[in-house]
């Protein structure tokens, strides 16, 4: 068969049954195509899906001002719409998608770059956004992912400089907790969720002459607290602890050589 590859698989008990397994590959068209283009020039804003349609908010526009507005896409029509304006305009604001919410999370304002906690989440029934429980940490230029229907926030700066401390955002309780911070601190990174796992991607520090091309990987289900550390020869041992409040401990012994 062309563009494929066929197997044969014979069972002999009870009955002798010969299969025959073919895996027909598509061909792919490698090229891209033009879409419609957005309503007005921008950049530096983030985009989401959220039900099929892509979001994007905030941004500078082509005054090279910071934007309050928003835009929706749906590539089923080719076509944009304007949504409801943010509270206030933000740029270098992350978008992430929880329990089929849009939240806008932190960014900068300002041509001073003063970067901001406000979580904001968007309600597709009302066109509208509302105030959700503020960040731990100011930060802008940060990346975000959903784990388990949770935002993970990590990376980012504010005005002391690069945010190390990680949070994480549960929406039924609209609450936010510490994790594990990021190994390698960073702005203009990128993060996404995949199995389970947040892997933080590229970004650089405060200096776009020098881009990185880390990727460090986060697995809430392996982080714990709670635990023992001790350092012997060198070598750092990580002793028990617990996953979360209300679950159970763990015997796992873990050593790192630096």
């Amino acid at each position: 068969m062309r563009g494929g590859r066929c197997s044969t698989i014979t069972i002999a008990r009870p009955l002798t049954l010969t299969l025959i397994a073919c895996a027909v590959s598509t061909p792919v068209d490698p090229r891209w195509s033009t879409a419609r283009p957005l309503p007005e020039p921008l950049q530096e804003m983030h985009a989401a899906v959220l039900n099929g349609k892509v979001y994007i908010a905030g941004g500078f526009d082509r005054s090279g001002q910071p934007t309050a507005r928003a835009y929706r896409y749906d590539p089923a029509g080719d076509t944009w719409a304007r949504i409801a304006d943010l509270p206030a305009s933000r740029h270098h604001m992350p978008l992430a998608v929880a329990y089929d919410t849009l939240y806008a999370v932190g960014g900068l304002s300002g041509l001073d770059f003063r970067a901001e906690a406000t979580l904001w989440a968007y309600r597709v029934d009302r066109n509208a956004w509302e105030a959700r429980a503020p960040l731990p940490t100011p930060r802008g230029a940060s990346a975000v992912a959903a784990v388990q229907s949770k935002l993970i926030v990590v990376g980012g700066f504010e005005a002391g400089g690069l945010v190390q401390a990680s949070a994480i955002y549960d929406p039924t309780t609209d609450m936010w907790r510490s994790a594990a911070p990021i190994p390698t601190p960073r702005d203009h990174l990128t993060a996404q969720a995949v199995g389970g796992v947040v892997y933080a991607i590229g970004g650089r520090p405060l200096d776009p002459d020098r881009n990185y091309d880390v990727v460090e990987a986060y697995d809430p289900a392996t982080a714990r607290h709670g635990l023992a550390v001790a350092a012997v020869n060198g070598k750092i041992y990580v002793i028990g602890g617990g996953p979360r409040a209300g679950l159970a401990q763990t015997d796992v012994v873990e050593v790192f050589t630096p």
